[in-house]
């Protein structure tokens, strides 16, 4: 279990140094927000158009750069959406069977599927050297390799939240085991 919990932490660490790289597409894409919006009212002022469909896909861009990098950054963090009205009042090691059977089931699934699926038109837009319809727009291809990179480090995430819930299940295990004055019909976990 020793070396399963150390790939696990080598997929954590991937996932926090990936996730610098979306926090810093996140400045970015607000600098060139502002840059847009100011470029185009001054712009609209002196005459001279400041902003361009390139530095506007470039914030499309950089948006889907920090969506699909901070996956599984999210993931990690427990950013993600969860029914934490029920958890609320389950032991941890229900909590970690529930997450477990969620992660083996729904999440590893979702994400291996998207990243299958988009991997064969990924190639096709790299094959056609796909760019951007606007005039004067961005190469498309480089962006699109992010959706299958994405999905792979929240599947790699998954894969080490679903290691460390086993082996939080495993280890309550063998200390849950219920004494022997209490009925163990009626003991959950």
């Amino acid at each position: 279990m020793k070396q399963w919990l150390a790939f696990s932490t080598r997929i954590d660490n991937l996932n926090k140094k990936v996730a610098v790289i979306a926090r810093w597409s996140i400045f970015l894409m607000l600098g060139l927000g502002l840059w847009n919006v100011i470029g185009r009212y001054v712009g609209v002022a002196i005459g001279h158009n400041l902003s361009s469909n390139r530095l506007i896909e470039a914030q499309w861009y950089l948006f889907d750069l920090a969506f699909l990098l901070g996956l599984g950054w999210t993931l990690q963090n427990q950013g993600h959406v969860r029914v934490d009205v029920l958890q609320g009042r389950w032991s941890e090691r229900r909590k970690a069977k529930i997450e477990l059977l969620g992660t083996l089931l729904l999440l590893l699934p979702f994400a291996l599927g998207i990243m299958a699926i988009s991997i064969e038109p990924t190639l096709h837009s790299w094959s056609i050297a796909e760019v951007s319809p606007d005039p004067n727009g961005l190469p498309r291809y480089w962006v699109k390799t992010l959706i299958p990179i994405g999905f792979l480090l929240l599947a790699l995430q998954g894969f080490s939240e679903a290691i460390q819930n086993w082996g939080k299940v495993k280890n309550s295990s063998s200390r849950t085991t219920p004494p022997d004055n209490i009925n163990k019909e009626n003991y959950l976990d």
